[in-house]
């Protein structure tokens, strides 16, 4: 509240009134109040009451309470954003004459009424960029108009508030800071803009020279890598299966051969005996894979006469055919469906695979490292690389991607929009393409830049929210990336290329359960004939005794009868 002769001293005791209700009771006339109403120091009070108590004050009037009006304004009443007082109410007797009435209606019923705001901005895809339109005309022409998220943005509010955009490119002015941002930020401080947007970020610094409204959009410091397509060298041959399988595949077939030659020849001896055997045996289990059945060799498993030799050979040779298919068929799944190739999404990768960073030289990535105190922070800042603009940058990450590798640390909205929009195809290489690491590094916050004190801040902010709420934004987002995308000429399936996996051992472990059960089979019928050739044995050894007592009984008896006829006397006659 103030108690003024002339209300326009309020321009300097007031200012810029943006949340605050201000109240002037003020002793001038009608005509003042008017002018007052009229000029720009009134239109810089949003929520503004005048009472006209000149006529109270006067010494003629000491006997009777004379009426005080309260007066408003109207502000931008036409698209030259003039304004107009309006009567709200009168002191009368005690009491308002009007006493339903609000004392601070809501101004902007009727929006801005076709108003021009300027906005400074520069280009920024997909936030802010320009966009060639082709107008047939009896003869093409081609016009360039503004277009990206944050201005489709801020054209719904345009629509919902009755006011034009005037958008403008940053002023570029010779000073010792060229940042592109600052420029914006530059232009607001001199009042040559009332808005700024370029995916400004939220910071300590600029909220001191200019007003930011909510949050628009989170963005973040990430890393983007080069990655290919390509298939490896060795994946066409150990890529299908995982090592865990080629590992029980090889201790299979090395230990198939014991058992093997144990059940043929119930010994191994021979192979200890004679090395040659292993070899032959090698060939035999080779033949398993290959479906090679014509060994004719003397001891060779296929003229085996024992079962338990047989049922294990039969077991192994259904194992072998599941494997061999299961690997053929992968072989062909690797080589003809693309891979989905190994990408670094983190710093820790980074550090680990050795790779080198990339950044800019102006925007203040290298501050943001320097003021970290992260070992593996550390590490990547050991040895950093600047460029001058981004496609300096992503040049020289493709052509040392032979000799070094290079992250590029960035805006993730700005290098998501390089592989929106296929950018890597300019080196009509179709086997590389450029990875956004999902990592936040540095987390932002993206706002809509408003000069110092900007009078209508809270409603373009209320506005902001209302859309992100809505899920307009949102909505505005997937559009505009849908629209790089179709003009780029990428493919969806590039985008999303069908992931294959290697076969692990779960995959797999029914074979080696089919496998396993074979060899149980093979040793309960082993031991069985064990058994059985025991028993043999034991029977023949009785025969070989008895044969052998028979035979010791008879050549002693024939022995006794010998020698008593050699002993026997002669008779005479």
């Amino acid at each position: 509240m103030i108690f003024c002769q002339d209300p326009e001293i309020t321009g300097t005791k007031f200012g810029y009134a943006v949340d605050s209700r201000v109240f002037i009771v003020t002793i001038g006339s009608s005509w003042q109040i008017r002018e007052f109403f009229n000029s720009l120091i009134s239109q810089n009070i949003m929520n503004l009451l005048v009472a006209s108590a000149g006529s109270a004050l006067q010494e003629k009037n000491q006997n009777e309470i004379p009426d005080i009006k309260l007066y408003t304004h109207q502000i931008y009443i036409d698209g030259l954003g003039s304004s107009t007082q309006k009567i709200l109410t009168t002191w009368r007797k005690d009491k308002f004459t009007r006493p339903e009435i609000n004392l601070y209606p809501v101004k902007l019923v009727h929006g801005f009424q076709g108003h021009r705001f300027i906005l400074s901005t520069i280009e920024k895809p997909p936030l802010v960029f320009r966009s060639t339109q082709v107008r047939n005309f009896g003869h093409e022409e081609q016009s360039t108009s503004w277009d990206g998220i944050e201005v489709r943005l801020l054209r719904i509010i345009a629509q919902i508030l009755n006011f034009t955009l005037e958008i403008h490119d940053a002023t570029i002015v010779n000073t010792a800071r060229d940042e592109a941002e600052d420029r914006i930020i530059d232009d607001l401080v001199a009042s040559k803009a009332d808005m700024g947007i370029s995916g400004l970020y939220i910071t300590n610094t600029r909220n001191k020279l200019v007003d930011f409204s909510p949050v628009v959009m989170q963005d973040c410091g990430t890393f983007m890598s080069l990655g290919s397509y390509a298939l490896s060298k060795y994946r066409a041959i150990f890529g299908p299966f995982h090592w865990s399988i080629w590992v029980m595949v090889l201790f299979t077939y090395m230990i198939a051969i014991f058992p093997i030659s144990f059940t043929n020849n119930r010994s191994i001896k021979t192979l200890c005996k004679n090395p040659k055997q292993l070899e032959k045996m090698c060939c035999y289990m080779f033949g398993t894979y290959t479906n090679l059945f014509t060994f004719r060799g003397v001891k060779s498993w296929t003229n085996t006469k024992m079962g338990s030799t047989r049922l294990f050979i039969g077991t192994y040779w259904i194992f072998t055919i599941i494997i061999t298919t299961a690997y053929t068929s992968s072989i062909i799944a690797f080589i003809t469906l693309p891979e989905q190739p190994i990408t670094v999404d983190t710093s820790y990768q980074l550090v680990d695979e050795g790779y080198k960073v990339i950044t800019l030289d102006k925007g203040g990535w290298q501050s943001y490292f320097n003021i970290t105190n992260d070992i593996i922070s550390k590490k990547l800042i050991s040895n950093v690389k600047s460029m001058n603009n981004l496609e300096d940058a992503i040049d020289y990450i493709v052509k040392t991607r032979f000799i070094l590798d290079y992250a590029f640390l960035g805006s993730k909205i700005s290098l998501s929009y390089l592989s929106f929009s296929n950018y890597i195809q300019k080196y009509k290489n179709k086997k590389i393409f450029l990875h956004v690491a999902s990592e936040c590094y540095v987390p932002f916050s993206v706002g809509v830049a408003y000069k110092k004190n900007f009078i209508f801040r809270n409603i373009f902010s209320n506005y902001i929210l209302r859309v992100q709420q809505s899920g307009i934004l949102t909505k505005i987002i997937k559009d505009v990336e849908w629209e790089i995308t179709q003009r780029s000429g990428l493919k969806q399936s590039v985008l999303n290329s069908p992931e294959d996996r290697q076969l692990a051992l779960d995959d797999v472990q029914g074979m080696f359960v089919l496998l396993g059960g074979g060899i149980l089979l093979a040793a309960f019928t082993l031991l069985i004939e064990i058994i059985k050739q025991k028993r043999e044995r034991r029977k023949v050894a009785q025969v070989k005794v008895k044969k052998y007592t028979k035979n010791r009984s008879i050549s002693l008896t024939v022995k006794e009868n010998t020698t008593n006829e050699f002993f026997r006397p002669s008779t005479t006659y």
